[in-house]
């Protein structure tokens, strides 16, 4: 199997359909691929998580287009690594680091192009990035890559080095005693 995933809160705004729409198109024609939905949707969208869900059953695929709850933070980790490519299909994000803790775990991103995604997810290199809210461009880039297992292989060992390399902790640390510095030095 080839398990592909999109984590975070279930709504509109974080794309979930475009998601499940995309998997649902390449589920018709690829019997290995399993997606999961994870995450919570809250009261006002529980609604909208009820009719992804129904269109999973209808097409036939609930049983591999999983929805799974919210886990702790803790667990995270564990969850990405299962995957094969990580999905953040959202149509508008303030920021955003699913992305960074998918390639973080050395899993490829296939984004939208919001948010800090564009300076997280090296196009090509850790993954793939499409505009928002373009079902038919989230299909034709899952499929792509998806399709090519030594991609799948080359962009996951790539994601772990750009975090190593950009992404590390004691990078931001020193970032901010710098700026600590900056503004003591003026007081």
């Amino acid at each position: 199997a080839v398990i592909a995933g999109c984590y975070g809160r279930i709504r509109a705004q974080k794309g979930t359909d475009v998601f499940v729409d995309a998997m649902l198109d390449r589920m018709d024609h690829d019997p290995a691929l399993v997606g999961i939905v994870m995450g919570r949707a809250t009261e006002k969208h529980q609604g909208f998580e009820a009719d992804l869900k129904a269109r999973t059953t209808a097409r036939g695929h609930a049983d591999r287009l999983l929805f799974k709850p919210e886990v702790p933070v803790w667990q995270m980790a564990d969850w990405y690594r299962v995957l094969d490519l990580y999905i953040a299909p959202q149509r508008w994000e303030g920021f955003g680091l699913t992305p960074l803790e998918a390639i973080a775990c050395g899993v490829p991103v296939l984004a939208t192009r919001v948010g800090a995604f564009e300076e997280l997810v090296a196009d090509g290199t850790t993954g793939a990035l499409v505009p928002p809210d373009d079902i038919p461009a989230m299909t034709r880039a899952a499929d792509a890559i998806l399709s090519d297992p030594d991609a799948l292989t080359r962009m996951g060992d790539a994601a772990r080095t750009h975090v190593l390399t950009h992404f590390r902790i004691e990078d931001e640390a020193k970032a901010l005693i710098e700026i600590y510095r900056a503004l003591l030095a003026k007081g």
